[in-house]
């Protein structure tokens, strides 16, 4: 299960959603930008992820220049993606506009692990769902987190907030930990919501290319093929 055969990785590690319209999620990421950062550039681009990934390169760390923002199939949901050298920060994006928005927001991740690469290139893995609300809960907006993560310790599993019908909590019982929140439950508890982050044709566009002027200054810049052969 990989989004576009993990083409794009590490853009499409993280991917954020909001249950809201893609003028009204743009012109709200434009306007946080812009106080933030004193300006802002808003791009309307006719089609989809795919055709306009390449506009958020250099992936960059540090700082987030470039944000994709892509109307999906589902007209309830736009998806967010960045340029971050290591596959983005969704979370603080998403937590944010679902406050600002009054919506719903998800952050899926999918990262495979490779903790033991004999070329060097090593990453610990991660399978995980965020799921956020517009209103204070237990801890800021979070309604549900889930997740399977590799430490350097090992395997960790995790699981805070309020429980949703459709989860399978059985599964959080199994013996090994990586058995209990696989890549196929992230993909079904997303369908819940009606959403459909790990196929190609979810994507459909339009997008909005929201631009600021975060200087990543001496910090590490690079096209995603570059990156991928750091993280690959």
């Amino acid at each position: 299960m990989a989004l576009f055969s993990d083409a794009y990785v590490p853009v499409t590690w993280n991917i954020g959603f909001l249950r809201a319209s893609l003028d009204e999620t743009a012109d709200a990421l434009h306007a946080w930008r812009t106080r933030i950062h004193g300006s802002a550039q808003k791009e309307f681009l006719q089609e989809g992820f795919r055709p306009n990934v390449h506009r958020l390169e250099p992936l960059t760390e540090a700082v987030r220049p470039r944000e994709l923002v892509v109307a999906t199939r589902n007209p309830e949901w736009v998806a967010i993606f960045d340029n971050g050298l290591r596959g983005g920060d969704q979370v603080t994006t998403v937590s944010y506009l679902a406050r600002t928005i009054h919506c719903q927001g998800l952050v899926t991740t999918l990262i495979p692990d490779r903790p033991h690469a004999v070329d060097g290139r090593s990453r610990f893995g991660a399978v995980q769902f965020q799921l956020f609300g517009p209103i204070r809960t237990h801890f800021l907006n979070y309604v549900r987190t889930i997740s399977v993560v590799r430490e350097v310790n090992g395997w960790r599993f995790d699981a805070n907030g309020t429980i949703q019908e459709f989860e399978d909590i059985e599964s959080y019982r199994k013996r090994k930990i990586v058995d209990r929140f696989t890549p196929e439950m992230l993909e079904e508890y997303s369908e819940a919501l009606d959403l459909y982050p790990y196929r190609d044709d979810f994507y459909t566009g339009p997008s909005v290319l929201i631009s600021n002027p975060a200087d990543p200054g001496s910090h590490a810049a690079a096209a995603i093929i570059e990156a991928q052969r750091v993280f690959l």
